[in-house]
């Protein structure tokens, strides 16, 4: 329940946060300016992400921990990406953590890790004429002990770069669950191997999914700079946006047998979803050193009912590396 409410109060606060500042924003008057840049091909090839946190409300192992992603730019028309994320500790493993407390049988509790590899091909890459949001930021009431920063929005014409990916890849995770509550939700009563029903116990067992990923992306790419002609230095937009969607199979999920009193109490008695679904975003930015954000949701392959999840993470900082020859750029 104290989780619940955390999760919820995090929600409404970036929800709050996000409204004030779109009250805050106000229209820049006119301002002349210099375009310092405006080419969405001129990126990094390299970013790595240190994510420091990252949260999962997972119908398996519900967990907090941290990171490590990294997208590497191969060549025109192909990245590929890696990501790592495990618990901080025992207690942020919060279904590990119940059954290290809880269970009638102390050998199945293995902790969360998630890995997964993949890439994208470029299906359709173009550059339309489009426009960019830069918030500017001045200072009003001058001279007054109230003084403070004000949001506000100039709207320039820039290019906006716009790719349609083919996503491929293959997923792996292993986690401690609790084997009652999926045997309750499939309708099953557990029994051991002299047959003995075992629904009355505390047990939790260790489940792990090797699969694989398909699916498509749209990235959108700006990065254009500009330059006042007063009051402020380079003003830059820069932002990488990713939104996707990918079917999952994994045909290999497997809950290792709980031990219970020196009796085994066979896994293979759950059934399994091996069929998923995701949708999510991600953003980064073009700079040296940046962060960058990631949301998702979805179900993924794990015991039959125990597959729904959604997942937020945030990285900083995160590195960006351009290639040896600073002016390559992967153009049509």
């Amino acid at each position: 329940m104290l989780l619940k409410r955390f999760f919820l109060s995090c929600i409404f606060l970036t929800v709050l946060s996000t409204f004030c500042l779109a009250q805050g924003e106000k229209t820049a008057d006119v301002l002349t300016y210099e375009q310092v840049n405006d080419d969405p091909y001129a990126l990094n090839k390299l970013f790595i992400h240190i994510q420091p946190v990252y949260g999962e409300l997972f119908a398996t192992n519900v967990n907090i921990g941290f990171g490590l992603q990294v997208d590497y730019q191969v060549a025109k028309g192909l990245g590929l990406q890696a990501n790592w994320r495990h618990p901080y500790a025992r207690q942020t493993d919060f279904t590990r953590e119940i059954a290290y407390k809880n269970q009638d049988n102390l050998d199945n509790s293995k902790a969360f890790n998630y890995v997964e590899f993949g890439g994208t091909i470029h299906l359709n890459d173009r550059v339309e004429q489009g426009k960019s949001k830069i918030i500017l930021y001045s200072k009003r009431y001058k001279g007054n002990k109230w003084a403070n920063k004000t949001a506000e929005k100039l709207v320039i014409p820039s290019q906006v770069r716009k790719i349609l990916g083919f996503r491929w890849g293959g997923m792996i995770f292993n986690s401690t669950t609790d084997v009652i509550k999926a045997a309750e939700q499939q309708g099953i009563t557990l029994v051991d191997q002299e047959n003995n029903p075992v629904n009355d116990y505390k047990l939790y067992g260790n489940v792990d999914s090797k699969g694989i990923y398909a699916g498509l992306s749209l990235h959108v790419i700006k990065n254009v700079a500009i330059k006042p002609h007063r009051d402020f230095g380079v003003l830059v937009n820069d932002l990488h946006f990713n939104a996707f969607v990918d079917i999952i199979y994994a045909p290999s999920i497997n809950l290792d047998d709980i031990i219970l009193d020196g009796t085994v109490i066979s896994g293979d008695q759950l059934s399994t979803q091996e069929l998923g679904f995701r949708a999510g975003v991600t953003g980064k930015f073009n700079k040296r050193t940046g962060f960058s954000y990631g949301a998702e949701f979805g179900h993924r392959p794990s015991l039959k009912e125990r597959g729904f999840y959604t997942m937020f993470k945030l990285g900083f900082p995160v590195f960006g590396i351009p290639p040896k020859d600073q002016t390559q750029t992967y153009r049509n």
